[in-house]
Parts: structure tokens; sequence; C-alpha cells
């Protein structure tokens, strides 16, 4: 007989399928939720930069965004691959070492962060930033501290898949620090103040993390070094990629600050700052996966994973290529939006860099794979190859075009990181469903929907015509996972339910 008795091995499996279509589902939802409460956040950082190029002009605005970005520098070097091992360790082990872990990566994270915030304030003074600038360097600095703790507390969250939570608070901050830099921008505040707005609303976030982790998680740091010297082993060739990842984000506007024009910075740094916001969707989407692929990883033989690693490459391809084509089309409308006739030379600039989008899908999704395994050498090879194209090319086309040459030299960066992990991965599974069928109803879905630019109906309305006609497509021809589709309708009955 073929079949298994109860309490064995048929069983087991049954079991086994109904815990992963649990988790799926969990982690679908989970992202959906961090998507459309981070859209909703997009929103409001898009209104706070509406709120700081009008108060603060262009050449303002391209300084604040210079002290943001030299920070944010910071932030990405010294993360060294806290967050994600964090994720990855906490759902391994037992409470006491949970604890232990937390404390642990909580005390490394801020020690990192305070040598890297000192390190910047140097590298203000040397390069000529005027005294407002160095000043801001060092409030958004102490504001990095408040943000870095806040995400090694959500470790516990981001595990457990409790993204919902996770949300609301991220949501409550963007809102916050809006309220409080419109309410500046109203009393006439400079940059320092303007800064600081963020800083404070960094800290009611931690407050609000630290209250539901702590249960889960020590809120104290702990010094074990060598627990700090097992963990480096562990992850340092994974920091050194995301060091290096995190430097060529961001080298741009710190080569545009030394070589262009205050008005060139300015028109891409409105045009960044636009981008910066929407390119946190992929890791917000993909992260949800990351604990399933782990999971998967360790549980599965080594290849049993491919066709859902390849459907995750598929997700972020036609999630990426979507965000690219919507920007492109109403690039003119956000400009206008954000820094009304001051800011219209950011528009072709925010048109080029919409591409980053589709690079940013297809490099997440690669990386994280690559994390689930261990591989890091790969992420090292493509993010080193990235930074140095991308100083190259800035260096060069900056001098050339201004903020559009800034921008093409993003966008071909990003390409090379991209293209080349994607190939990496691909090489690496027997299997998976980027094949030419996909690309063809996919290259259908792009026309269709670009050839929406020839509509008299504005450019919101072409950004909305050109997402019906591009899903419609893809749906029609069964390009979107049946998977996805699956748990979406799930989670709508869940919710009809309730």
């Amino acid at each position: 007989m073929s079949g298994h008795p109860p309490g064995t091995a048929g069983s087991t499996t049954a079991d086994s399928d109904q815990a992963g279509r649990v988790e799926r589902t969990a982690a679908i939802r989970g992202g959906a939720l961090r998507v459309i409460g981070y859209a909703c956040g997009v929103l409001v950082s898009l209104g706070t930069a509406t709120v700081l190029v009008r108060h603060l002009g262009i050449e303002g605005f391209g300084r604040y965004v210079t002290v943001t970005s030299l920070v944010a520098l910071v932030g990405g070097v010294t993360e060294a691959g806290i967050v994600v091992h964090g994720i990855r360790e906490f759902l391994l082990k037992a409470d006491l070492d949970r604890r232990r872990l937390m404390g642990n990566l909580l005390a490394m994270r801020l020690t990192l962060a305070v040598v890297g915030v000192v390190l910047a304030l140097c590298f203000a003074v040397a390069i000529g930033y005027g005294q407002a600038m160095v000043i801001g360097v060092l409030v958004a600095g102490t504001g990095l501290l408040v943000q870095v703790s806040s995400d090694v507390m959500s470790v516990p969250l981001q595990a457990e898949l409790l993204l919902g939570r996770l949300t609301a608070v991220e949501l409550a901050r963007r809102t916050l620090a809006l309220v409080l830099i419109a309410a500046l921008a109203l009393l006439g505040a400079g940059l320092v103040p303007l800064l600081a707005a963020s800083a404070l609303a960094g800290e009611a976030a931690l407050a609000a993390i630290a209250w539901m982790v702590r249960a889960r998680a020590s809120l104290r740091p702990t010094f074990d070094l060598r627990a700090w010297r097992e963990l480096l082993a562990e992850t340092s060739l994974y920091a050194i990629a995301l060091s290096i990842a995190a430097i060529y984000l961001y080298a741009t506007v710190i080569v545009m600050s030394a070589i262009a024009t205050p008005t060139q910075t300015g028109l891409f740094a409105t045009s960044f700052r636009v981008i910066t916001a929407g390119l946190a969707i992929p890791g917000l989407l993909l992260t949800a996966i990351f604990p399933l692929m782990t999971r998967g990883r360790r549980e599965q033989p080594p290849d049993a994973g491919a066709g859902a690693i390849g459907k995750v490459l598929v997700v972020a391809l036609i999630c990426g290529v979507w965000m690219s084509l919507v920007t492109a089309l109403a690039a003119s409308s956000i400009i206008d939006v954000i820094a009304g006739s001051q800011g219209r030379g950011a528009t072709p600039v925010l048109r080029i860099q919409g591409l980053m989008f589709t690079m940013s899908f297809v490099f997440t999704a690669g990386a994280l794979y690559l994390i689930s395994i261990r591989r890091y050498r790969p992420l090292v090879i493509a993010s080193a190859s990235a930074l140095a194209l991308n100083v190259i090319l800035a260096l060069v086309l900056v001098n050339e075009l201004g903020a559009e040459g800034g921008a093409i030299a993003d966008v071909v960066t990003e390409a090379v990181a991209a293209g080349g992990l994607t190939v990496v991965v691909l090489r690496s599974l027997r299997g998976h469903p980027l094949t030419l069928r996909f690309a063809g109803a996919l290259g259908l879905a792009c026309a269709a929907s670009g050839a929406t630019v020839l509509l008299p109906i504005g450019a919101i309305g072409r950004a909305c015509a050109a997402t019906i006609i591009y899903f419609s497509i893809l749906l029609g021809t069964g390009t979107i996972p049946r998977e996805l589709l699956e748990a979406a309708r799930r989670l709508g009955r869940t919710r009809a339910a309730a």
C-alpha cells in the first residue's frame, strides 16, 4: 500500500505542508502590510521633502540631503550585517540565548555607529563644509544612534513576522517628523533644527519598539568581546559587501557636493530624495520572505527551494519594472508637487534614476538568497565592482552633464551589481522560471503600458492607466506566480471573515 497510517510520514508531511502554507501566507501578508505602510510613509516623506525644498530652496535642500546622505552612508557602512544576522540567529536560539544575542548586537551596532559618526564629522570638516553643515552632521549622527537602536530592537518583530506593529511604528515616526518639520519651517528654522526634528521623531519610535519587545529581548547593551569576535567571523564577508553597497548608493551625492554647483547638487538631491524613499520597498517586501528562505535551507535538500527562489526573482522583476515605469511617467508631476517651478530641472534626472527601482529589486532578491546560503563572496565582488565604477562615472559624468550625469552613474552602477549577482544566483539553481516566455510577457506589458505616454490625460493619469494595462497583461498571460495570487485570495477571505 502506498498510503501512510495516521501519525506517520504522511500526516507529518501534510502538517509540514500546512505549516509552510501558513508561514508563506504570513510572510506575504507581512510583506504586503509593510509595503502598504511604507507606501503611506513614502507619501509622508514626500510631503516632508516638499516642505523642506520650498522652505530651504533648491540649494539649501541640496545641503540638507548632503548631510543626511553622509550620515546614511555611515549607517550603512557600520551596519555590518548585524540585523540580518540577528534575524537568522534569533530563529535558532532559545530564550536566554536570544537575550544575550540581542544585548551583544545592540552594543556592537552602537559602538560601530559612534566611530562612524566621529569619522563623518572629521570628513565634513576636512572637505570644507560650512559650520551649519558640520553641526548638522553631529545632530543627524545623534539621530543615527537612535535609529540603529530601533533597527536592532526590531529583530524579534521581523523574525516572528510581526510586521504590522513595526509598520505602524515606522509610519508614526515619519508622520511625527513631518509635523515637527512643518512647524519649524513655519517658524523659519534653519538646517540644524530641521535635522533635529527627525532625530526627535526617531526617539519616540525607539521607545515604542522597546516597549513591544521588552519580553523578548535585552534592552541593555552587552559587551561580550568573545561573542563579538564570533559574530564578526561569521558576517565579515557579508559586512564588507553591505558596507561597500551602502557607500556606492550615496557616493554620488558626496561627489556632487565636492565638484558640482550648488544648483546641480540641489536638483540631484530632489530626485535622489524621491528615489531613496522608494528604494526601501524592495528590502521591505523581500526581507519578509527571508525567514522562510532561511528555514527552507535548514529543513530541505539544497536544490529543493530553487523554484521558490526563482519565483522571488520573478516577483522582483515584475515589481521593479512597474515602479520604474510609473516613475518615468509621473516624474514631472512628482517634481512639480515637491519643488514647484524651481525644481523643473530635476524631472529628467528622476526619469533616469527611476530605472534604479528595477535594478534594486533584482539585486535585493539575489543578495537575500546568497545570504540565506551564506555565500558572501559574490556580494563582495559585485559591490566592490559597483563602487569603483560609480566613483569613476560620477567624477566623469557629473562634470559633463551635472545632475543627469550623476543619475546615469547611479543607474549603470546598480545595473552592473544586479546583473552580476543575478548571473551567480541563476547558475546556482537547477531550475528557475526566468524563461523567454516570461521575458516576452514582461516586454509586452512594458510596451503596451509605456504607450500611455501618448495619451492626453496628464502624468498621473498616464501612470494609473499604465498600471492597469501592465498588470492586466501579466495576469492574462499567467506571468504572476500562482502562489502569490492564491495567498492574496486567502488574505482577502481572511479579512472578509474578520
